[in-house]
């Protein structure tokens, strides 16, 4: 195949591991394979520009995105995936979406399983005709996200900047109050925390990977903490892999659902990128739209 290799020199691999032998080491898992290998290495303020031109030259085959999470939400943003199949490389903190598919965390060896990666298409998640792969998130969560980001542009790391904005965000205790929709199905709730996932998660520790990727369905969380000590106990239960703890927790699946808030315009994050959408926000399930390349499967044990 004739692959673009598109590496986001700001992830937060490149922290502990270095960047130019990095990228030697991911571009010769695939030519070794037999791969035709374009290599672009470009901050995050580029990123967008250089996917968004990759996404319509007819002479790549499949574009492989090298980031975290909001890596790979900015090249589906640009159209890939859709064009032409998006692989992705794990070079974030979480790689959430990377979990979900199978592929291991070393970024080497990813490579090293995307060069013999088959095609599969599974489903995006869309608000207001905004796309997002994993989850979309109101109220508290977009808030430290904000406040993380803006840290961490004044010199700290990442998780230190995580921590000071949650300890920020879990004192003044932010509530956000919506109507939710489904069908002829309406209900307000006050809540510290929304999360609408494309398809459901697994119930195990965090951080969580998903059932499926091919159900079709969004599930709608919400946190009924009316007080800081009830969320503490929803977080250490989601800690340790019990997340859906008594009634703590509400959850339902749905394949479109309105969200209105009391304001014009409100705050989320998508797959952990914050913006702010005009009110009401109409979420939707699109299932199969997204090209990915993904693992092959396992091969079947032999039987004794």
């Amino acid at each position: 195949m004739r692959l673009a290799l598109v590496i986001n020199r700001a992830a937060g691999t490149f922290r502990r591991l270095p960047l130019e032998q990095t990228v030697e080491a991911i571009a010769g898992q695939f030519q070794a394979a037999g791969h035709a290998v374009e290599v672009e290495v470009c901050g995050r303020r580029d990123l967008a520009a250089r996917l968004s031109a990759l996404a319509t030259r007819s002479d790549i085959d499949a574009v492989i995105a090298g980031g975290g999470d909001g890596t790979i939400l900015t090249a589906v943003l640009a159209g890939i995936g859709r064009t032409k199949p998006l692989g992705l490389l794990p070079l974030g903190t979480l790689n959430l979406l990377a979990r979900d598919i199978g592929l291991p965390l070393d970024p080497v060896e990813a490579a090293r399983v995307l060069a013999g990666a088959q095609e599969a298409e599974i489903d995006l998640g869309e608000v207001n005709g905004l796309p997002f792969a994993i989850w979309a998130s109101l109220g508290m969560h977009p808030r430290v996200v904000r406040r993380r980001d803006r840290l961490q542009r004044e010199g700290l790391t990442k998780w230190p900047a995580f921590a000071l904005a949650a300890l920020r965000a879990f004192r003044r205790y932010p509530m956000v109050t919506v109507t939710l929709a489904i069908g002829d199905n309406t209900t307000t709730v006050s809540t510290p925390l929304l999360v609408i996932s494309n398809n459901a998660w697994r119930e195990e520790p965090l951080p969580l990977k998903r059932q499926t990727l091919d159900q079709g369905e969004l599930v709608v969380h919400i946190a009924k903490c009316n007080s800081r000590l009830s969320l503490l106990w929803l977080a250490f239960n989601a800690l340790i892999g019990r997340w859906r703890v008594g009634s703590l927790l509400e959850t339902f699946s749905a394949h479109e659902v309105r969200v209105t808030g009391r304001k014009r315009r409100v705050m989320l994050s998508l797959d952990g990128e914050v913006t702010v959408l005009a009110s009401p926000l109409v979420f939707r399930v699109n299932p199969r739209a997204l090209r990915m390349l993904v693992p092959p499967p396992a091969p079947p044990e032999a039987v004794p």
